[in-house]
């Protein structure tokens, strides 16, 4: 081939494509090295953390941790024989070493967080499986470091174990130490990390744990006696507790067996919880049956007292012993057997004033109604407390005893056990001697009955309108019941006719006259005999009493003189009266 003689000529302009189309390559060479290099990074993570690369030409300089020095070595064997590269220059940096070496694990509902040190050993890999394996989201921001125990691997996965029982948690491993802290997702839960951290599979004097019961709310205990044994349930915030709530209930249940039924738990109420809980318990050794409930700070007691122990007693010790914030929500403790028994009616005044005891609802409810019968000119005050241990034939004493402080102006009834007192006066000087008799006969023969009765003085003659409008008034609060023979007042009506003889006593000069009234019902002639029949056994007490039989007659009506229609039981009622004229 014949070339020009002036060939050198386009030379440059060669050298200057050929200069321009290697600076133009060159950045893609060196990015296409680069992602070689980072690939073949990738598949050695143990060997170098957080590499950094930069490539200039053909030159590789690979920056970052040295995780393990022979890991290493083999990578970059393999860079020079895997990849085009000239040069590859090591830049890294030895693994600093941690001291002390820490790991922390931490969980809050869903999510994990790894931090502080962690060992270039596929220690990372595997404590992120292991916390996903939980179902917890996993978020790593632990470093590479040298100095790793050699039980590393055991205590991190006895800590990750810790992490599915508690929440939250803070799991952290200190050199060859571990320490545990959180809150028990549910009470097998806490059973489950006490159990294990008692036991780990390595030395347990490397545990520190720190771990509290799931928390309650509401927050509940309870002890209950019944059939010789105190069952206890609900929440404790701690074992040591536990222990001391069980051997109160030891010594409250007076020699019962004790069912611990509890759970440890966290959310107690504010306050000394402690100090109620042996309030609690301490109550309940007050009760021959019954339960005690604590729920946040109210208190619920109910059962049937021991002997001398009432609502009042518990009331009293709940003010003198229970801790502040906490309260008796509800007391229902029924009176237990109280020694002595004591009954007791006051009467002063218009008032009659009943306390002590009764044995049951029912005999109550029939004292105070047959007080309200006899005691016609008074109101009556009810003071009972429901307790046992009455005497036996106690109701028929306090029926015998209260008749008789009904006939007395003024007095008072005092029943202690089988011993019944009776200190009053009586209206009148006839009474008084009929009153002591009737007490000391009608007493069962298990009582011993005492009368000191005195005569109220006869009060100021009175003119016979004065005579006749206190009559009135008198029988107008109460009318005169009758046996059936119509020819017996009924024992209920004796204080008011002991009243009537009274005041008719200051009458002294007038007449006096009683009249008895039927209603319509029946034969004309039998109703004007009933009449008869009545007003005679009014004026024979009358008589016995002191008042002059011929100042005073007796006369029957009959029906001849209704006061009011006979067209309803409620007005024929009212028609069956006994009227007194004074003239």
């Amino acid at each position: 081939m014949h070339l020009p003689k002036k060939w050198w000529i386009g030379l440059p302009v060669l050298m200057g494509l050929g200069y321009f189309a290697q600076q133009a390559l060159t950045p893609l060479l060196e990015n296409d090295l680069r992602d070689a290099v980072l690939s073949r990074l990738a598949k050695s993570p143990d060997a170098i953390d957080r590499p950094n690369v930069r490539v200039a030409g053909r030159d590789v300089i690979i920056a970052g941790i040295s995780l393990s020095p022979d890991v290493k070595a083999r990578l970059l064997t393999a860079l020079g024989i895997e990849t085009p590269a000239r040069r590859i220059v090591d830049a890294t940096e030895p693994l600093s070493r941690a001291t002390p070496f820490v790991l922390k694990l931490e969980r809050h509902g869903g999510k994990a967080t790894i931090s502080g040190n962690i060992p270039p050993t596929g220690a990372r890999e595997r404590l992120r499986a292991e916390i996903a394996s939980l179902g917890l989201e996993v978020s790593d921001a632990a470093a590479y470091a040298d100095g790793a125990p050699q039980s590393f691997a055991d205590l991190a996965s006895f800590a990750i174990r810790r992490l599915a029982e508690l929440d939250p948690a803070t799991t952290t491993i200190t050199d060859g130490a571990l320490s545990v802290a959180g809150e028990a997702r549910s009470a097998s839960d806490y059973d489950k990390a006490l159990a294990a951290l008692k036991s780990p599979p390595f030395d347990a004097g490397a545990v520190k744990a720190a771990v509290s019961p799931p928390r309650v709310s509401p927050y509940v205990f309870s002890a209950a006696l019944r059939d010789g044994v105190v069952s206890l349930s609900g929440h404790l915030p701690n074992d040591d507790l536990r222990k001391q709530i069980v051997a109160m209930a030891a010594a409250a249940g007076v020699g019962a067996a004790v069912s611990d039924a509890t759970r440890l738990g966290a959310g107690a109420p504010e306050g000394d919880f402690a100090g109620a809980l042996a309030f609690a318990v301490g109550e309940l050794g007050k009760l021959s049956q019954g339960k005690v409930v604590v729920t946040d700070g109210k208190i619920v007691i109910e059962g049937q007292g021991r002997e001398n122990i009432m609502g009042a007693t518990i009331e009293a010790d709940a003010k003198a012993r229970l801790p502040s914030k906490f309260e008796i929500a509800r007391l229902d403790v029924l009176a237990g057997p109280v020694a002595p028994y004591v009954f007791e009616a006051q009467r002063a005044g218009g008032e009659v004033t009943l306390t002590g005891y009764a044995p049951d609802e029912t005999v109550r409810n029939r004292l105070v109604e047959t007080a309200r019968r006899s005691f016609f000119d008074a109101t009556v005050v009810d003071q009972l407390v429901i307790a046992k241990g009455a005497p036996q034939n106690f109701s028929e004493a306090t029926d015998r005893s209260l008749a008789a402080l009904a006939r007395l102006d003024e007095g008072n009834l005092s029943i202690s056990d089988a011993t019944v007192s009776l200190v009053g006066v009586a209206r009148h000087q006839g009474a008084r001697a009929d009153i002591a008799a009737a007490f000391d006969e009608g007493l069962p023969q298990s009582f011993h009955g005492d009368a000191q009765l005195s005569t109220r003085i006869v009060g100021a003659p009175l003119d016979a309108g004065e005579c006749g409008a206190t009559l009135s008034r008198l029988i107008a609060k109460s009318p005169i019941g009758f046996a059936s023979d119509d020819s017996t007042i009924a024992p209920e009506s004796a204080p008011l006719v002991d009243a009537i003889a009274a005041t008719a006593l200051r009458c002294q000069g007038a007449s006096i006259e009683v009249g008895a009234h039927t209603d319509n019902v029946g034969i004309a002639e039998v109703n004007m005999g009933r009449s008869k029949r009545r007003a005679q056994a009014l004026v024979d007490r009358l008589v016995k009493a002191g008042i002059d039989p011929f100042k005073i007659r007796a006369v029957g009506y009959g029906g001849e003189r209704p006061i009011v229609a006979n067209d309803s039981d409620e007005n024929r009622a009212r028609n069956r009266r006994v009227e007194i004229i004074v003239k």
